[in-house]
């Protein structure tokens, strides 16, 4: 392409943060770089490697030390002004991982009110009147929009509703609403299951053909980059390592992959928790049912590790809430297996919320404190988990709540934070009372030395401690968060999509870590993951749910053509 002008330039770009503990980290390493119009230039390299500082950069949503970059017609520099900066954003549009903000809106309102804010900068005013011809105006763009990422079946259906899948092409339509010049991808199909990967990769596919998009897509997926990408960048720690043939950088980049763990053995099967003819029904606010789990029978055994695998929206995660205590199913019962007794989750009691205490869950959705130091998060975490029953009983008095009130709020903890503010506003509760109910739970000590131990095994090094949430990379998120459910020492920890952020060598890695700590600290997991092979070599047993029904009974072939 010699003869043509690249539509994005990078030369000589340098990037570093300088942390709140006062550590300088080198983000980015004289980075050069060129792309042609039409192409789809993948980049791929491990979690922490500056993809997404990158981006960022791009984007002109993030300054950078040295170098120059140029899209489309306009150059920056680190001293470029906004009305540069303000160019770029309007040439470029971003996907970012893990970004799933929408509005309660139908699918196709979303992308109106993103239609409109491009218009009038304003996307909370609401949409004008259906007999307005700005609203015909937009519903017929929303509509084609809708098309392009195939969802136009899904127009009517609350946005929040929509699988992880359908949400990430939602958010990819309304950033070609703003029509681009060059379209940022980062990290577009983590948390989506199979059979929807390949349908957002035909959407991007369908984008670059219909549109002709240049994009810039970062996955550190490789079979991603061999089904999209023109070429490759493989960035190390900052640094172009290599840029070239697709599959040549690929073969080099899982050269690094460490062996599979040895999975430990399972020397007896005793209960330690148990589904028992639990169901759960989900609804739209139409009443029509999303889904319906039906008549389970489960038991996650004492050190064991077991693998849920299914379809997107059969109620995996749902289920794993029910398993928790977090969430109350419409029949069934949850127990727990504690000196020969049985303690049922489904009563709402001092003896269910001390039950409690033994489960972790890593939600699929989850977030850190954004401003907090990973060893406040740590700290804030483990009180919950260290709360006694004469604890329990002083919040009673203090709030006047009763024994069933304090464990609803204290289950409210365990939830994500989107979760939980839904629940709040459907019971008009105020969320400041809740705040200063936990604020009031006593502080505990750490110890240190337990918790870098527990660093030691995620491969996080000591400073991390210090470091607050939005300084750690997406990697890191992931193994802090898995370090700060581990300190309280659950005896069941259950994980929902933990593999989905990470980099393939990055994962085999928290694979063997999950290995480690089962052996060392006799730790049960439950697991959910749509990466089939790297749930059976991490996992004792795998469970498949699918079409409202769980069974123990999977084949091979049943799994590989989920």
């Amino acid at each position: 392409m010699s003869d043509v002008e690249p539509i994005l330039e990078v030369k000589n770009l340098w990037k570093s943060f300088k942390l709140s503990t006062g550590e300088v980290v080198q983000a980015l390493r004289d980075v050069s770089f060129k792309v042609y119009p039409g192409e789809i230039v993948g980049i791929i390299g491990r979690s922490g490697a500056g993809k997404t500082t990158l981006l960022r950069i791009l984007r002109g949503v993030e300054s950078f030390d040295g170098g120059v970059v140029r899209i489309a017609g306009t150059t920056l520099t680190p001293k470029s002004s906004f009305r540069e900066i303000q160019e770029v954003r309007d040439k470029t549009a971003i996907h970012l991982q893990r970004s799933f903000a929408l509005w309660a809106e139908t699918t196709k309102e979303n992308l109106m009110l993103r239609l409109m804010a491009l218009e009038t900068g304003d996307e909370t005013a609401g949409l004008p009147p259906e007999d307005d011809p700005d609203y015909k105006r937009y519903e017929e763009e929303a509509m084609r929009l809708l098309k392009l990422v195939g969802l136009e079946h899904k127009a009517e259906q609350a946005a929040l509703t929509l699988s992880g899948g359908e949400k990430q092409r939602l958010i990819l339509a309304r950033q070609l609403a703003a029509r681009p010049k060059v379209l940022l991808l980062d990290e577009p199909l983590t948390m989506v299951a199979p059979e929807q990967k390949r349908e957002n990769i035909e959407v991007i596919r369908r984008i670059h053909r219909e549109l002709g998009m240049t994009t810039l897509l970062v996955s550190h997926m490789p079979h991603i980059h061999e089904e999209l990408s023109e070429r490759l960048i493989w960035l190390d720690e900052g640094r172009i390592r290599k840029e070239g043939d697709v599959r040549e950088i690929i073969d080099e980049f899982l050269g690094e992959l460490e062996p599979p763990a040895p999975l430990p053995p399972l020397k007896e099967k005793k209960p330690l928790f148990k589904l028992e003819k639990v169901g759960k029904r989900y609804y739209h606010y139409t009443l029509k049912k999303l889904f319906e789990i039906t008549n389970v029978d489960l038991v996650v055994h004492r050190g064991e590790i077991l693998g849920v695998i299914g379809p997107s929206g059969v109620g995996k995660t749902v289920l794993m809430r029910i398993l928790a205590g977090i969430e109350l199913p419409n029949e069934g019962r949850v127990l727990y297996y504690e000196d020969g007794r049985q303690i049922d989750l489904t009563h709402l009691g001092i003896r269910s919320a001390l039950v409690r205490r033994n489960i972790g869950i890593l939600h699929q959705e989850f977030g850190l404190t954004h401003h907090a130091k990973v060893e406040d998060i740590i700290k804030g975490r483990k009180k919950f988990k260290e709360l006694t029953e004469e604890d329990m009983k002083k919040l009673m008095e203090r709030f006047e709540l009763t024994e069933t009130q304090l464990d609803f709020v204290l289950r409210l903890a365990d939830m994500p934070s989107g979760v939980r503010s839904e629940i709040l506003d459907e019971l008009e509760i105020s969320e400041d009372e809740i705040l200063e109910i936990y604020a009031a739970i006593p502080q505990v000590d750490l110890d240190i030395n337990e918790v870098l131990s527990i660093f030691e095994f995620m491969g996080l090094t000591p400073k991390i401690l210090g470091r607050r949430a939005y300084e750690l990379s997406g990697g890191e998120k992931i193994r802090v968060a898995l370090a700060v459910e581990l300190a309280a020492h659950p005896s069941l920890l259950i994980l929902d999509e933990p593999f989905g952020d990470l980099d393939p060598i990055t994962a085999r890695k928290v694979s063997n870590i999950i290995k480690d700590i089962n052996k060392t600290y006799g730790t049960s997991f439950a697991i959910v993951s749509h990466d089939r092979e790297l749930l059976a070599s991490t996992t004792h047993r795998i469970v498949l749910i699918k079409e409202g029904v769980l069974r123990e009974d999977v084949s091979e072939e049943e799994l590989r053509n989920i």
